[in-house]
């Protein structure tokens, strides 16, 4: 895997704290597999 930084907004953070302590997982793997849901929107063949 690779490091990134990105920006989210205050209301952002906030948000997937609250779904990171609801679901028990890291706000790092919410980000990895919304972007995995990103890139399958418009590539069928795209697997992660």
């Amino acid at each position: 895997m690779k490091r990134t930084n990105i920006y989210l907004t205050e209301q952002q953070v906030k948000r997937l704290q609250a779904r990171s302590e609801r679901e028990g997982l890291s706000i790092a793997e919410l980000v990895r597999r919304a972007v995995d849901t990103y890139l399958a929107w418009d590539d069928p063949t795209y697997t992660p």
